[in-house]
This record gives structure tokens, sequence and C-alpha cells, in this order.
């Protein structure tokens, strides 16, 4: 129900013939869209009851960011829902009593800022320090990072990692829109310059990743697993519509075949992100595992569905006007996002024989 609701909302209030537009725009305008994910509860889903969230579980969050992948939702909603979960674990009584009703109300956009330059996302490896009460370094592919108000960043603070909250309008903060792949998800750099943060989340960021990166990686492979079906279903759709000597396309095996495999690699994908959603609620120790395979099963069906979209679209496929491309450039960029399929296949290598494997 809560899927079928979900999809219901979002093909109303950001259907995908409205996307290009919004591109057209610059791709700042999402305040409707905003606005309206605020009142319905979208950023608290995890969040505790008592600050003003759902208190909700991974199985519903991930079946909301699926159905947000099936349109490419521009809004950042990842973003803002990553923020809210770690501000909720490392964040004290007051930190979190101050800044998750307005995470949860949508009052506060916070772009959740892990990447350095490098593209290292592991917390441990930021470059940003902070001297005397300052913090100098940078950060990159901040999604959103040209319209956050604020932004949860790992610090070096006095030998230790930390998390510090930076607001968008401090002094020695420069932000610069960044051109890249997909230009659905709007992502920015952050120059730190001297920046006082706002405040200090002083957690255990190692536990406190070992915690988080699971479920990162489960929502992403659910919203992957959802535009990876919208790209079957649009093509399925041409290819019962395009007929080619006297018959539509998708009769012939060379189009009917493979899309068939590309369904079966959602489902693959699909049931591995509900599998990992259900491990994490019941904190079950192969939640990490899990949510590796489901991130490796969902950008590789990503791919191959978005790629067989494209090609099976023929003459029409190959123009930047057909949406098979949106999808494919979604598909790449949130291939590398936390980690490559490399990185997870030699991660659940490691995992399976019961030995550590680097990065």
């Amino acid at each position: 129900m809560l899927r079928e609701e979900a999809r219901r909302f979002l093909e109303a209030r950001a259907p995908l013939d409205g996307l290009r537009g919004w591109i057209a725009d610059g791709g700042r305008d999402d305040s409707a869209i905003w606005q309206a994910l605020a009142e319905g509860g979208w950023f608290g889903l995890g969040t505790e009851e008592a600050y003003g969230g759902a208190g909700l579980g991974a199985v519903e969050l991930v079946s909301l960011v699926e159905e947000s992948g099936r349109v490419l939702l521009p809004a950042p909603l990842l973003g803002q829902l990553f923020a809210a979960a770690l501000v909720g674990a490392a964040g004290s009584a007051e930190q979190k009593a101050f800044w998750l009703p307005r995470l949860v109300g949508g009052e506060v956009r916070m772009a959740w800022a892990p990447t350095d330059a490098e593209g290292s996302w592991h917390m441990a490896d930021t470059a940003v320090e902070d001297r005397d009460g300052r913090l100098f370094g940078d950060r990159a592919f901040v999604w959103a990072g040209d319209t956050a108000d604020a932004f949860l960043l790992p610090c070096r603070c006095n030998g230790d990692v930390v998390l510090a909250v930076v607001s968008a309008t401090a002094e020695g903060l420069s932000r610069e829109r960044e051109t890249t792949l997909d230009p659905t998800r709007a992502q920015a750099r952050l120059q730190l310059g001297g920046v006082v943060p706002e405040q200090i989340l002083e957690a255990d960021v190692a536990g406190l990743e070992e915690d988080f990166l699971p479920l990162a990686w489960t929502a992403m492979a659910a919203e992957s697993a959802g535009g990876a079906s919208a790209a079957l279903e649009m093509t399925a759709r041409y290819a019962a519509e395009r007929e080619q000597f006297g018959k539509p396309i998708g009769a012939f095996q060379g189009i009917k075949h493979p899309l068939a495999n590309v369904l079966i690699a959602v489902e693959q994908a699909r049931s591995l992100v509900y599998a990992a959603a259900c491990a994490l609620d019941q904190k079950n120790g192969d939640a990490p595992l899990l949510a590796r395979m489901a991130r490796v099963a969902a950008d590789e069906a990503y791919g191959f569905a978005t790629s067989r979209a494209i090609q099976f679209h023929g003459g029409f496929g190959f123009t930047d006007e057909c949406d098979a491309h949106l999808f494919r450039r979604r598909a790449m960029a949130s291939r590398v996002a936390f980690g490559s399929p490399a990185h997870h296949r030699q991660q659940i290598g490691a995992l399976i024989l019961g030995v550590t494997a680097s990065g």
C-alpha cells in the first residue's frame, strides 16, 4: 500500500515528462516537490516519532526510494534521509532535538558530504581538518550541494574523525555547481577555508559508518532497481507498439529474449534489496553482505536495462530526446557512489571467505 501510494504521488507531483523542463531551467527550483515530500512525511520515515518522524524501518524506506528511482526524482530525497539517519545516530539528545524536527519537516535541507576530491567516501579518509576551531579542506560530488542549507561532513579534530554540521552561509565556505554525467541529480563542490562549524557530533565514526553504510547501499540499490524497472517497462511498451515487417518488434527473439533477461535481472535485484532491508530491520549480521550484494545486482541490472532501452528504441533511442538516456546517465553515475560493483564484489568475497580485504 505504501509503495502504491508513493507511485501515485510521484506520478502526479514529479512526472517523468516534466523532468526535461526542470533540467532546462537549471535544475534549481524543486520547492513544490520538496514541500510536498515534507508534508507527506517522506523525510522522517526512519526518524524516531519523538522527533516528528514515523519511526518505520528499512523496508518501508526502500519502498519509497524504489519509487523515486522510477521517476528519476530530482529532489534530493536520499541526501536528506542519509543526513537524518546520521544525525539520529551520532547526535546528542540536544542535537537531535534541534536538528531532526527541522530535517523531517523539510525546513532545513541538509546535504551529506562524504566524498573528497580524490573520490574517497570513507569517513576516516577525510582531508577536512579542524585547526583551532576552524575547518579547512574540500568536498566533492555533494548531492544538492548548490541548494542545501547545511552540510554534514566528516572532519579530523584533535586526531579523531568526527561529524561536523556546517551552515551554507558560513564565512569561508564556497560552493560551485559541478557539471556531471547525470543532469537529474545536481551536485556541487565545497571549499572550506576556515569555516566555523555550527556543531560537532562527537560519535565513534568507525562504528557509525559500519552501521550506516549498509543502509546507504541498500537505499541506493532500491533507487537503481526502481530505475531499471521503469526503463524495462518503457522499452517493453515501445517494443509492443513499434512495428517492423508487419509485426511488433517485441515479437522477434532478438528483442524479447534480452528483455526477458532484463526482467530476471531486475527481479533478482529487487529480491536482494528487500532481503537486505529485512536484515537491517532485524539487525541480522548478514545485513552488510546482503546490502553489498543488492548494490552489485541493482547496478548491473540498471546498466543492462538502460543499455537495452537505448538499443531497442532504434534510431530514436540514440538521440538525446529519448528518455532512456536520462535513465542511462543516472545508472552510470549511481554506479560509483559509495563503491563500484568491483569494490563490492571484492568485499563480498572477503566476507564469505572470512578474510580482510583492502578498501
